[in-house]
């Protein structure tokens, strides 16, 4: 499960960076990196825990954030 959260983050933040260039898409749910967190990780979670991947979801788009964030730290 933990791979699967930090995998998920990590492809969130890439998708996030990759639509930062197409000015015509809103900036939610597509160019931030919580929201994309989420919402990639949504269908997959739920297929495989059930209920429970609604959860998942939720803690991968928090650590998608904390990704995002760490990396512009540096």
């Amino acid at each position: 499960m933990i791979l699967h959260i930090i995998g998920f983050a990590c492809l969130a933040n890439l998708g996030a960076d990759f639509l930062e260039q197409f000015e015509w898409l809103p900036s939610k749910p597509f160019k931030c990196s919580m929201c994309s967190g989420f919402w990639y990780s949504l269908g997959p979670s739920i297929a495989i825990w059930g209920w429970q991947g609604l959860l998942v979801s939720a803690i991968t788009g928090i650590t998608a954030e904390l990704i995002y964030r760490l990396i512009n730290r540096l």
